[in-house]
């Protein structure tokens, strides 16, 4: 998948995590995140492996798994 497509899906799943709210997702996507050893979660899209990492990450959050 090219690397826009994939921005795309990170920025809707992110999204989603904020109920609609994209300026609380852009700002999410754009801090250090712990849970991907403080790297930005906007930048995880260099590979298909690394989106999974991310979108599995925004997944836990929505279902109140913080490990």
């Amino acid at each position: 998948m090219a690397r826009s497509a994939l921005e795309v899906e990170l920025r809707k799943a992110a999204t989603d995590l904020f109920v609609g709210d994209e300026q609380s997702a852009a700002e999410w996507l754009n801090k250090p995140a712990k849970g991907l050893n403080g790297c930005r979660p906007i930048d995880m899209t260099n590979s298909d492996a690394e989106l999974r990492l991310t979108l599995d990450l925004i997944g836990r959050l929505q279902h109140g798994v913080f490990t």
